[in-house]
């Protein structure tokens, strides 16, 4: 399913004073206290902490398929985009969804010779270890950090992570809707091959892997991206990093105010504010964005901002939730964000009329939903997705230049306007990252 879009010509920004917060933006700053705390301090280089320079939002299997199925004695080469770069690198990967431990044998990392590609280049293959280990087990339920790795990162670099799986996984922890070809293996380990001849299968799916944090003298923090389909990137093309938070990471690196700052896309197809996926028949639209707030925000590496853009689901997919409904769900999120000092952007949802879910009463929702959240002082600032990308002559619409062909998600032109939609003022109090711990406990 969807989510929404952003920008066309350049959207109007709006600032806002927060409610529950003494926070408010002075120039590019926030000049106040954060909840009582000392106000966030302005970028400097030699930070050293680690951030999170991609991500992507692990799901259940579904109900059938490769997901369901698992995977024994294969290993996975999986393609990564980086947002932001380092000279040490740590792996996330999880078995949140599992049913059973996840053994995991040898794992490497390496540079991929071309988007798309299994090929690694001559010479990049690297070994990741885990406590000095070349394997280990992880519990069902849990996710697992990898130790630091010396390796030279560069952003907006595609980097390919080979996970070998020794014994039968059960359902796999996945993210189902990568835009992105990655590559199964014959039987055996071949980690450490830098050749594509082993991997004879494709797929369009993330499997275990979940984030690449980095760590270096200029790496500043990161912003995730909490959303859905349109935050994951559907229409967009395949191994072209069109994503908005793909077209987003290249406009921060371009500008010295933002450059050192990561990007995490915690999008996920199907997604939800309220409603888990399984409570559907689709259990693979994952946990709501309520439920999957601490693992999929709180706990990544160096956030210093967040950007909230779902709702769409909630709105057009039955049980149908309202438009109030919505926002406060929204609130809540905004709200456990700024406990933790996390200024929050929030997105309007954008047009899509002709969609095969549209209906009058989910669009007279949206609309509601858009006015509040224009509005709402619970939000650091707003970013109108809604103003960037509909059709001035019907503005149910997305604008033809912008519409991927099914009316709800976007192209690469559309996704790059949602981008530049993204209010970064907020960005420029983004201070060292600082290291956060481990999801199994261990401080970096």
């Amino acid at each position: 399913m969807s989510d929404t879009r952003g920008q066309g010509a350049q959207a109007p920004v709006r600032w806002k004073r927060r409610g529950p917060l003494a926070g408010a933006v002075a120039g590019a700053l926030l000049g106040a206290a954060l909840l009582g705390t000392a106000p966030l301090a302005a970028a400097q280089p030699g930070g050293r902490g680690w951030a999170g320079t991609w991500g992507t939002a692990p799901a259940p299997a579904a109900p059938d398929g490769v997901s369901q199925t698992g995977f024994v004695d294969r290993t996975v080469r999986m393609a990564v985009h980086t947002s932001i770069g380092g000279d040490e690198i740590r792996l996330r990967l999880s078995n949140a969804h599992g049913t059973a431990p996840l053994v995991l044998g040898r794992v490497t990392v390496g540079r991929a010779e071309s988007s798309g590609s299994a090929v690694a280049v001559p010479g990049s293959l690297r070994p990741v270890t885990f406590d000095g280990a070349s394997g280990t087990t992880v519990a069902a339920g849990s996710q697992t950090v990898r130790d630091p790795l010396p390796y030279d990162v560069p952003a907006g670099a595609d980097l390919l992570v080979s996970v070998y799986l020794p014994e039968p996984t059960g359902p796999a922890t996945w993210h189902w809707l990568a835009q992105q070809t990655n590559h199964l293996s014959e039987p055996g380990d071949h980690t450490g091959e830098p050749g594509a001849a082993a991997f004879t299968r494709t797929e369009t799916s993330w499997f275990f892997l979940t984030g690449v944090d980095v760590r270096g003298v200029d790496t500043r923090g990161t912003v995730v991206a909490l959303g859905d389909s349109q935050t994951d990137g559907s229409g967009s093309s395949p191994n072209g990093n069109g994503r908005w938070t793909d077209a987003f990471a290249r406009r921060l690196a371009a500008a010295p105010a933002t450059k050192g700052i990561g990007v995490l896309n915690k999008g996920l197809g199907g997604n939800r504010v309220l409603r888990d996926g399984t409570e559907t028949e689709r259990p693979q639209r994952g946990t709501s964005a309520l439920g999957r707030l601490d693992r999929d925000v709180l706990d990544q590496s160096g956030v210093c901002a967040a950007v909230l853009y779902e709702g769409i689901n909630d709105l057009q997919l039955a049980p149908y939730a309202s438009a109030e409904e919505v926002l406060a769900g929204l609130r809540t999120l905004a709200g456990r964000l700024h406990d933790r000092g996390i200024p929050v952007v929030v997105g309007t949802l954008t047009p899509f009329k002709d969609s095969p879910l549209w209906t009058a009463g989910a669009e007279t929702e949206r609309a509601a939903l858009n006015a509040a959240l224009r509005t709402s002082p619970e939000f650091d600032a707003v970013a109108d997705f809604d103003a960037a990308v509909r059709d001035p002559a019907d503005p149910q619409r997305v604008r033809a230049a912008y519409d991927s062909g099914d009316h709800i998600h976007l192209n690469d032109a559309g996704y790059r306007a949602v981008a530049d939609a993204v209010p970064t003022a907020l960005l420029t109090a983004c201070a060292p990252a600082k290291p956060a711990p481990s999801h199994d406990g261990r401080t970096p």
